[in-house]
């Protein structure tokens, strides 16, 4: 109960920030004019048209996101581990250059993977079949067990110590590793 509460204070303050950054941007917070409701005219025309769109082209590499808000595409992958002895709930956001940033109960802190060390990352979510793998992988017997969640190109994998696919088993190594820097 404590951990839907504390996820729906998450959101609520980060959607509040995400209202306070449109209004110092220019006063416009209105829902017509900014933010996901937005609809562009390319978007538009090809509704209208029937012909399907292939989104906005933006480079997920790119800084074009300068509001401090990370967006889906700002981010390579997204990594939590909640739970354990201690009732961790820890996030790595991890970018398309290797810039993450850490978030514990302790507070937030940045850094930057090494090119080894993003590439081995990128190796392993790419050798790992996120499409094949059950969303939500649970055991239910193991106390005091870590709930690890990957958020990877648009697919989210839950999983819990004792129920982890082998498959994903490199990937959540390789991130619970970078928690610890």
């Amino acid at each position: 109960m404590k951990s839907r509460i504390l996820v729906a204070a998450l959101l609520t303050l980060a959607l509040g920030a995400c209202s306070d950054a449109q209004d110092d941007a220019g006063g416009a917070s209105s829902a017509a004019t900014s933010g996901p409701a937005a609809v562009s005219s390319d978007t538009a025309s090809s509704a209208a048209t029937g012909n399907p769109s292939a989104g906005p082209q933006t480079d997920p590499s790119s800084k074009a996101n300068t509001g401090g808000n990370t967006t889906a595409m700002d981010t390579l992958v997204t990594f939590t581990r909640t739970g354990g002895l201690a009732g961790n709930n820890d996030k790595l956001v991890v970018r398309p250059d290797g810039s993450y940033t850490i978030t514990t109960r302790q507070g937030s802190r940045d850094g930057k993977l090494t090119t080894d060390e993003l590439n081995a990352l990128k190796a392993a979510l790419a050798s790992t079949d996120f499409n094949k793998m059950p969303t939500v992988n649970d055991n239910g017997a193991v106390a005091d067990a870590y709930t690890y969640t990957v958020t990877y190109s648009g697919r989210q994998i839950t999983a819990k110590d004792g129920a982890i696919p082998p498959a994903l088993q490199p990937v959540i190594s390789a991130l619970g590793a970078f928690l610890s820097k």
